[in-house]
């Protein structure tokens, strides 16, 4: 089992005594951050399907069009 160590300096680090890795014991900010990571998540698929949803929207117009046209 891995021995943690106080990073001088910063109240929320750790040093990881085995792997000599630095590990954040803050974990109100990793709820943040994956809190924010799911609300990107969530705005990136809406633009995903706003952007789908223009380009049936364009198809539709040119189809219309050719047939008016037509």
């Amino acid at each position: 089992m891995s021995e943690y160590v106080k990073v001088e300096g910063h109240s929320n680090l750790l040093r990881d005594e085995h792997s000599s890795a630095i590990v954040s014991s803050d974990t109100n900010s990793y709820e943040l951050y994956k809190k924010r990571r799911e609300t990107f998540k969530v705005q990136r698929n809406e633009i995903n399907t706003l952007k789908n949803e223009v380009g049936e929207i364009k198809e539709l117009l040119h189809t219309l069009i050719e047939k008016v046209n037509g």
